[in-house]
């Protein structure tokens, strides 16, 4: 584990976000937004449609198990302030609805509809088209954020010709950032890929951690973040 670059607005480990996580301490973070790895059902048959390579396979990170999963998120709980916002496979996403990690409370399960998705290369069933997005908060503090009365479901489309293979919306992740943290508040993403929460983060005046386990990622988040952002003194 290292740190790849600090400022005074955002801190890159590179690394297992579970060593970092380990060193926090309790309530260190306003919130935690974040996007796990697949499970291995989900991560095996995931496929891309960007470009070259219609139908092959579309991410080459491992996947992360039930358990794992389970536990990484519990740590989550225990280090944000409040809310812990994760798009998740469904399978995961209603087994937390019932079940929360421990130390959460699933408080409200939405969906990432997707208007260009995948298609089923089978051809024999439809193509699923939508995530999962679990709205989760420590039990132990009562909920609140700034979106009223207003649902939690966002219909926007894959971005083409992302570095990252499960790049989310920038505009739904920035969402997340403005219901659910104030500014000046900092944000962790202990699976930061290409830098979508980092990016999302900083435009809207918070701070954020972001911990990437693998360096090319955070090489894309250094030039992603460089851009009338940051200056990395050269990396990019």
């Amino acid at each position: 584990m290292s740190v790849y670059y600090s400022d005074d607005k955002v801190t890159i480990h590179h690394g297992d976000c579970r060593e970092v996580l380990a060193g926090m301490g309790d309530m260190s973070v306003a919130a935690v937004l974040t996007d796990p790895p697949y499970g291995e059902r989900t991560h095996g048959m995931a496929k891309t449609n960007k470009g070259k390579g219609h139908g092959t396979k579309a991410v080459d990170f491992a996947a992360i198990s039930d358990d794992d999963l389970r536990r990484t998120l519990a740590e989550c709980g225990r280090v944000s302030q409040g809310w812990v916002v994760a798009t998740l496979a469904y399978q995961h996403a209603f087994a937390f609805d019932a079940e929360p990690p421990a130390g959460l409370r699933c408080l409200r399960l939405g969906v990432w509809v997707k208007t260009n998705p995948m298609p089923q290369i089978s051809a024999d069933r439809p193509g699923q088209g939508w995530e999962s997005i679990a709205y989760m908060h420590r039990d132990d503090v009562k909920p609140a954020w700034n979106g009223g009365g207003k649902h939690g479901n966002y219909v926007l489309p894959v971005k083409q010709g992302e570095a990252h293979p499960t790049s989310k919306p920038l505009a739904m992740v920035g969402d997340w950032v403005e219901k659910f943290t104030q500014p000046g508040d900092t944000i962790l993403d202990p699976w930061a890929g290409g830098g979508t929460t980092a990016r999302a983060a900083i435009d809207l005046g918070r701070k954020v951690i972001v911990v990437e386990i693998q360096e090319r990622f955070c090489e894309v988040m250094a030039a992603r973040l460089s851009q009338d952002v940051l200056d990395f003194g050269g990396i990019a």
